[in-house]
């Protein structure tokens, strides 16, 4: 499948996602999820509950240290949650700018920070690898479980704009997925299994090079080790609506595709975390 294509399945999926987030006022689910990635009901309880996706797979506002007057900017920012919570932390001298590609994400969280008061919030709709914004905008940058959804092809391209928007000094704070060894053919080739966060995860190692190769030094990568079987019912919720010529294609010439549902069930009995884990990744502009 190609790069537009998963872009346009990712587009669809969470799309519908904003849609439901808001015409459902039951959050607690989604509310579980984020604190078990490290989201306090305080903060949660201060935004509004369509805001709150639970789609995360951390908390990297809890390690990014931003100060009153700074420039954040979110990466796949969604429904809202880490802008609106960002811009409580920059106060009114600051600014909190998130980027998504969906509309519908844009439109819910513009109506979030709206519910919520705030007047320092910004929402861009572009893809994360080529932001509009000038050289040098960010004193931090932030992202949450969206990075492993861009196409390997593409990622190079997000780490390049990372540096390019943070002024020197900046810091960037992000959790992610990445999987702790290479993935079984039917997960990599999966797009239930990608839009679940998990077949489009890097490894470590590569997560590494991306940063290096744009100019970062001394990146930190931590596994937080949370359960990341949470994402099971995303991923179930996916393979309901039927993978027909939705398979990725395979990388290697050998491979095939796998028959619709043949193994899915099978793969969902397996624990996640043997393949993937949440991270947090810090890493600053020198």
């Amino acid at each position: 499948m190609s790069s537009n294509a998963i872009y346009g399945s990712i587009q669809e999926r969470y799309g519908e996602l904003a849609d439901r987030s808001s015409a459902n006022s039951q959050k607690k689910t989604e509310e579980s999820i984020a604190q078990a990635f490290g989201y306090e009901s305080a903060d949660l309880g201060s935004i509004p509950q369509s805001a709150n996706m639970g789609v995360s797979c951390g908390n990297p506002l809890a390690f990014a240290s931003l100060n009153e007057g700074e420039t954040v900017i979110d990466l796949g920012s969604g429904g809202g949650i880490d802008v609106l919570l960002a811009a409580k932390k920059v106060g009114p001298k600051g600014r909190a700018i998130g980027v998504d590609m969906t509309k519908s994400m844009l439109e819910l969280a513009r109506k979030n920070a709206e519910k919520s008061g705030t007047s320092n919030t910004f929402f861009i709709e572009a893809s994360i690898t080529s932001i509009p914004l000038p050289d040098a905008t960010a004193d931090c940058i932030i992202s949450n479980c969206v990075v492993n959804l861009v196409p390997k092809i593409d990622k190079p391209l997000v780490f390049n704009e990372i540096f390019r928007l943070l002024r020197s000094g900046g810091r960037v704070a992000i959790s992610d997925i990445l999987t702790r060894k290479e993935l079984p053919l039917e997960v990599a080739n999966s797009l239930s299994f990608y839009i679940g966060c998990i077949a489009g995860a890097s490894q470590l190692y590569e997560y590494e090079k991306y940063f290096s190769d744009a100019g970062f030094k001394d990146v930190v990568i931590v596994d937080t080790h949370s359960d990341i079987n949470v994402y099971k019912d995303l991923v179930q919720e996916q393979m309901d609506l039927g993978e027909t010529s939705d398979q990725l294609k395979p990388n290697s010439c050998c491979g095939r595709k796998q028959e619709r549902n043949t193994t899915g069930g099978e793969l969902l009995e397996s624990d996640f975390n043997e393949w993937a884990g949440s991270f947090q990744i810090y890493a600053v502009k020198q």
